[in-house]
């Protein structure tokens, strides 16, 4: 026997919203609010996990490979209502033979895995744990009675299985709002647990700022790396940082920036997208003489397609000549405006490496970055 299992209600249309697509579904950085809660989801305490969501946008909105390697994923089809779509879901879980449920909307990405945690507990002893919290909302529970205003009932409601899924067989011709209101209704004493004031429910477009205000980031870094030797048989061309110096150029495929090329990497790393040289190999003549920063340019739009943005960006410069101080806020202003960043978000140092190996004896500069970066705010 199976001894917990989750549900997760996605099937819902959203018309409050105002979206072309269910809110469930719509952008967050780099995911939706579905797959925000899943992976953020402490696996472990379920045995299964069934999805009501309709097929249409199963495959487009669900990364049902990441999860699915963890956990079994089964699927139900939504119904015209909330009610349906938990009855159905309830009687595809039935061949699994399971205690316990914990039945979610997925229209609430913030629940914590310890509100999860204290629900499972609770049922040990109990035939369910209903969350809440102490303010208005349209399903209200006072004293193991529906009222109104009083407090706000949320999901996930925990349950022994066999008595929700009687429950709904009995009242599959009524209507509720929730599956709390089916045990109401039978007058089974309801167990309410201290819920959380963050786990709000999306409903209208304003939701987003509270979910913005209650909601984890995630913040990635990344590291990246470039040298390249000095030729000495010029004067003139060296870049860095996409400032023209007044000095020996580098040798390389492109403009050989040591400063635009780390920062390509650091970028390439916090995203898991390998390094410069796969996007741009120097194989490629395409590439030959190129400015480096239609490089830059190119990282700019990652981020912007994966949903991430630069909260700092930290650049080492390594060179015994030429002195690179002078030039440093014409880089700090040239770099943040191809990364569409503040200048302040960019910080460049430079040193020498004190006469010591290939850059000490003046044959080559090199470049270190790290970028810290976040995934965007929905507006």
């Amino acid at each position: 026997m199976m001894k917990n299992a989750l549900v997760i209600l996605a099937g819902g249309k959203g018309k409050r919203f105002g979206q072309k697509i269910p809110k469930q579904f719509l952008k967050i950085g780099n995911t939706n609010f579905l797959n925000y809660f899943i992976s953020n989801l402490d696996l472990s305490n379920f045995d299964i996990i069934n999805i009501s969501i309709d097929k249409k946008y199963q495959n487009t909105y669900f990364n049902h490979k990441a999860v699915s390697e963890k956990i079994k994923i089964t699927y139900s089809k939504p119904g015209l209502t909330r009610q349906i779509s938990s009855f159905n879901a309830l009687k595809n879980l039935k061949k699994f033979k399971i205690k316990n449920v914990l039945i979610h909307d997925a229209a609430r990405p913030l629940c914590s895995n310890k509100l999860i945690k204290r629900i499972i507990s609770k049922l040990g002893k109990n035939t369910n744990a209903i969350p809440y919290v102490e303010y208005n909302d349209r399903q209200l529970i006072k004293k193991n009675k529906l009222e109104t205003k009083t407090i706000n009932v949320q999901t996930p409601q925990g349950f022994n299985y066999n008595l929700i899924l009687k429950e709904h067989i009995k009242y599959k011709n009524f209507e509720f709002n929730d599956d709390a209101g089916l045990l109401q209704k039978s007058k089974i004493k309801i167990n309410l647990i201290k819920g959380e004031k963050n786990n709000i429910k999306i409903t209208y477009p304003e939701d987003i700022q509270l979910f913005n205000l209650y909601r984890k980031p995630i913040t990635k870094y990344g590291i990246g790396y470039d040298i390249h030797q000095i030729d000495k048989k010029t004067k003139n061309g060296l870049k860095l940082g996409g400032v023209k110096i007044p000095f020996s150029k580098l040798i390389g495929h492109s403009d050989a920036d040591v400063v635009l090329h780390a920062i390509c990497d650091s970028i390439f790393g916090a995203l898991s997208m390998r390094d410069i040289g796969y996007h741009f190999p120097n194989t490629d003549k395409k590439w030959k003489n190129v400015d480096s920063s239609k490089f830059i340019i190119y990282c700019r739009n990652k981020l912007k397609e994966k949903g991430y943005s630069v909260i700092n960006l930290d650049i080492n410069i390594i060179a015994e000549k030429p002195k690179i101080n002078k030039y440093v806020s014409k880089m700090i202003k040239n770099i943040s405006t191809l990364l569409q960043i503040k200048n302040s978000s960019v910080s460049i140092k430079a040193t020498t490496n004190e006469k010591i190996g290939f850059i000490g004896n003046g044959e080559g500069i090199a470049a270190e970055s790290i970028v810290h970066i976040t995934d965007d705010k929905i507006s």
